[in-house]
């Protein structure tokens, strides 16, 4: 017996379980939320990371040249002490902890902006699913009631087009 003998027969005439138009009316509410993230959404996000990332490789490379500026003074010094290489090796083993330090908490800094940028996409993400739920919420209210109105205008009056109208904005509350 396979699996899908099991499943239920509909009669709708789709191939997909349940209502059609609620199959619609997610995919178009999924790509309208896809389509404002990525038009509204990601530019900022790829400019602050850009951002960080230039200041993370220019602290990167301003270590560098801190290093560079340590061992070539350790050279003149080193050359103008001769042979008093105990000195010197204490210089040069200073210069390279303070550059190991030193990139240790450019890297320590680089993960937390990192870690920052991801909390701040994320809620700027949620922030932009719920404005798109309200906006798709208004627009489907405001079509039901131009929808309501041109078919029943003249037969119904005021209170059942109300009843109507709102029981129309449940279902549509119901199935989100």
């Amino acid at each position: 017996m396979s699996v899908f003998a099991v499943e239920e027969h509909h009669d709708n005439g789709y191939f997909l379980p349940g209502d059609i138009n609620e199959f619609i009316w997610g995919t178009l509410a999924f790509t309208v939320i896809l389509v404002i993230f990525i038009w509204k959404g990601l530019p900022p996000i790829r400019a602050a990371m850009t951002g960080r990332t230039e200041r993370i490789e220019g602290e990167i490379g301003d270590a560098a040249a801190l290093k560079t500026t340590a061992e070539a003074e350790l050279a003149t010094v080193n050359a103008g002490l001769g042979n008093v290489s105990d000195e010197a090796a204490e210089i040069r083993a200073e210069a390279v902890e303070r550059s190991k330090t030193l990139v240790a908490e450019l890297r320590d800094r680089a993960a937390s902006d990192v870690a920052e940028s991801r909390q701040r996409a994320e809620v700027e993400l949620e922030t932009l699913r719920a404005q798109a739920t309200a906006d798709l919420r208004a627009e489907v209210a405001a079509r039901a009631s131009d929808a309501a109105e041109a078919v029943v205008v003249s037969s119904l009056d005021d209170e059942t087009q109300r009843r109507i109208i709102d029981r129309y904005i449940d279902q549509v509350g119901a199935s989100r």
